[in-house]
Parts: C-alpha cells; structure tokens; sequence
C-alpha cells in the first residue's frame, strides 16, 4: 500500500513538472518565433555616398550649387578629363601622368590601362547619376584693401570674385574625390551658372538702383 501510495506521488509530481515546463518550453517557443525588432533604415541621401562630403565643402555657403555630372570626355591622348553638367562643362583636369612612374615599359603600360580604366568607371557613374560638380563663390580681397581711405572704391569694388570647385563620385560606397579646381574666375562661367549662383542679381542691382529717380 505504502509502495502504490509512494508510487502515486510520483506520478503526481512527474505530471505537475511537466505541467509546469510546458508553458516555460510554449513561451521560449514564441520568443524564438517572434521575429527581432528590425533597424532602423537609413534614408537614401541624394548625394549617396558623397552626403557629408559636399556639404562640408559647401560649408552652407548660400552661392553654391551641387550639379549632376551627366557625361564625362576623357582625352586620351593628354589623359585629361573634361565634367559636362546641365550649365555646361568644367575645364580640362591636369594631366594624369602616373603611369609614368613605372621602372619598366610594361609596369607604364600596365598603369596607363588601369588609368584608362577608372576614366571608364568614371563615365559609367556619371551616366548613372553618381559623379556630382560643386562649386561655391569665395570672395578675395585684394592687396592693400584693409588700409582704405576715405577716397577708396567701395567694399564691393575691392574684392575679387572667383569660386571654388570639386569633382565627387560616389563608387561602390564610397565618396571619391576626382578633381579640385581652385579660383575659377566667375566670368569664365557660362551666363547660367552665374545665374545659378546668384550673381547675375547681383550686378543688375547697382543698375536698377541708377536707374531710380532721386529721392525729392
């Protein structure tokens, strides 16, 4: 009797463990199931991998503009690159001589194709919407300006304006800096461009001023 009873109670407590594993086992069942939070998606900049490069270059300068590249001319005779963009097109890059750094002929000739060959990714990035043109005016004064007279040209007359520009290509992730252009006269711009960058309203105000009656 004593045996059935001992016998009982351990069925009873074999019965009330697994009653009491089952709902432990359902619920590392569900967690498992539960499908992990998902991260957060970084929002698709519209300068891609190039987002924080050509704003620093900016600099939130209100004449700038970032241009889309649309087509690329290498020469590949003088190995120059030349940027089209919707007001125009950039001047010839310096010449990209590093194949001639080579010991030997094929190492040269090995460089030059591969030169070649980022000139051609250069121009399928571009055609794809990737290679970007900024440009942004600085303003220079000229020599002797600070020690102005009462008889000196205006602020406006002393200072020089040119503008600063780069060439950016988002590839494969990454913001690759292809050519710097430094104190572009801004009259070597097309009329467009000038306009893009706020200087066409610029110098038609001094002229809409002259042409106002004086004040009575």
């Amino acid at each position: 009797m004593v045996r059935v009873f001992s016998l009982a109670i351990a069925c009873v407590l074999a019965l009330s463990a697994g009653a009491e594993g089952a709902p432990s086992r359902k619920r590392n069942t569900s967690a498992q199931e539960r499908p992990a939070p998902q991260q957060a998606v970084q929002e698709q900049d519209e300068f891609l991998s190039c987002d924080v490069a050509v704003r620093e270059f900016v600099q939130g300068r209100k004449e700038a503009a970032a241009l889309s590249v649309t087509d690329v001319k290498a020469d590949g005779l003088r190995m120059t690159l030349r940027f089209v963009h919707p007001y125009g097109e950039t001047g010839d890059t310096p010449p990209n001589l590093a194949f001639t750094r080579g010991e030997s002929l094929e190492e040269r000739r090995k460089a030059l194709n591969e030169t070649k060959q980022r000139a051609r990714l250069l121009a399928e990035a571009a055609r794809t919407g990737n290679v970007w043109y900024v440009i942004a005016v600085r303003k220079e004064s000229r020599p002797g300006e600070e020690r102005r007279s009462s008889t000196s040209a205006q602020t406006s007359e002393g200072q020089q304006l040119s503008a600063d520009a780069v060439v950016m290509a988002s590839i494969e992730g990454r913001c690759i800096p292809v050519s710097q252009y430094e104190a572009v006269p801004l009259n070597s711009l097309s009329s467009d461009l000038q306009q893009a960058l706020g200087q066409r309203e610029r110098e038609a105000s001094p002229a809409e001023n002259a042409r106002q009656p004086p004040p009575s």
